[in-house]
């Protein structure tokens, strides 16, 4: 068996690894093709830049449908990445292959008429939350939910002593994490903006330490760690940082629901440039875009957008030492963590593609 995936951005890449280790599992000897074409195009930040990266965005999606026809697998999964997935699944479908989408858009908060648009794309749907698969059936769109699919990646090797140990720190210190995105745009705003933030922190908690997990090649567990204005700066390994750390402050993202799995207080920001923002506050529906906010249906963890240094370093301060809010929002994050079960969720989708994969009736896309 054949199958050719494509994940453009950080997170989609995430869950291209955890699902070519599945298959292997899964269906031993099962090829798995990353295609290429699609990661050329990197992450789009924002609705303003999408339209800009418009000709470009056609000319891979031209490339990468040729590329996949050329491979000709028994199944195509799309991870996420809707701006040019949503077309080429719909290209793809044409030419009679099959299409899994893994991470649908997120129509619940804007953009609603791409419901039909993902019914057209592919012929199976696995959501990454659990609410959103009423929503897309309830829309006619094949789609099911099998438990967050990253739930059983997100784990700790290392003990709080190792990591300790790795970072250079006491075994009496504590430390919080800095999490800036992945985007370029988003790590070009937040680095600085949280280098301001650990300044002031140091006035309000001057015993707490810090640490920065940017992308990087770099590995943790190799001892590979830089110091920047203070801040103990590692790449890759995340979860070992993020797992022993007092709270963290997160750009709003996958990875705040991988601060909830592991029950790691946070305060969740983001930037968005100007013109952005605007269209954003049109379209957007949801009053919470923190995602451990939109699945406890509630406000568990403070979220900001455009926060300054000294609002941040007010809100993780008490975060960062033993306090009520610290408290209140471990028994949140607790729960929301059983809204992303069960666990197994990427096995199951692994199986999924392997039944698809050995069907030959695909249906074209509707008109």
């Amino acid at each position: 068996m054949r199958v050719v995936v494509s994940a453009g951005e950080a997170s989609g890449r995430v869950i291209l690894e955890l699902f070519q280790e599945e298959m292997a599992r899964v269906e031993p000897g099962c090829e798995v093709v990353d295609l290429a074409e699609t990661a050329e195009l990197g992450p789009v930040f924002g609705f303003a830049e999408g339209l800009r990266s418009g000709a470009r965005m056609r000319t891979v999606l031209a490339r990468a449908e040729e590329s996949v026809v050329r491979l000709d697998p028994d199944v195509v999964v799309l991870v996420s990445f809707s701006g040019l997935h949503l077309p080429l699944g719909r290209r793809l479908r044409r030419h009679g292959l099959s299409v899994l989408y893994l991470g649908p858009p997120q129509v619940w908060a804007w953009g609603g008429w791409r419901k039909r648009r993902l019914r057209q794309a592919a012929d199976k749907v696995v959501c990454l939350f659990r609410f959103e698969e009423e929503l897309l059936r309830r829309a006619g769109v094949d789609a099911g939910y099998f438990g967050y699919p990253m739930l059983d990646g997100v784990k700790s090797r290392l003990s709080r002593r190792q990591v300790l140990e790795t970072l250079g720190l006491s075994q009496d210190d504590r430390y919080i994490v800095f999490l800036p995105g992945s985007r370029p745009a988003e790590t070009a705003y937040h680095i600085p903006l949280f280098e301001a933030t650990y300044e002031r922190l140091q006035k309000l908690a001057p015993d707490v330490r810090a640490v920065m997990v940017v992308t990087g090649p770099e590995s943790i567990v190799n001892g590979r760690v830089s110091t920047v204005r203070g801040l103990s700066v590692v790449s890759q390994d995340r979860y070992e940082v993020m797992r022993h750390a007092e709270c963290a402050c997160a750009v709003s993202g996958t990875v705040t629901a991988e601060l909830a799995l592991l029950a790691v207080p946070m305060v969740v920001c983001y930037h968005l440039p100007v013109l952005t923002r605007t269209l954003a506050r049109l379209v957007v529906r949801t009053p919470n875009f923190a995602l451990p906010n939109i699945l406890a249906g509630r406000r568990a963890v403070p979220e900001l957008l455009e926060p300054g240094p000294e609002e941040l370093a007010g809100l993780l301060a008490p975060l960062a030492r033993d306090s009520e809010e610290r408290r209140q929002q471990v028994v949140a994050l607790r729960r929301v963590a059983e809204e992303l079960g069960p666990p197994g969720g990427m096995g199951c989708v692994c199986r999924l593609v392997t039944r698809i994969g050995r069907r030959s009736d695909a249906v074209p896309a509707a008109e």
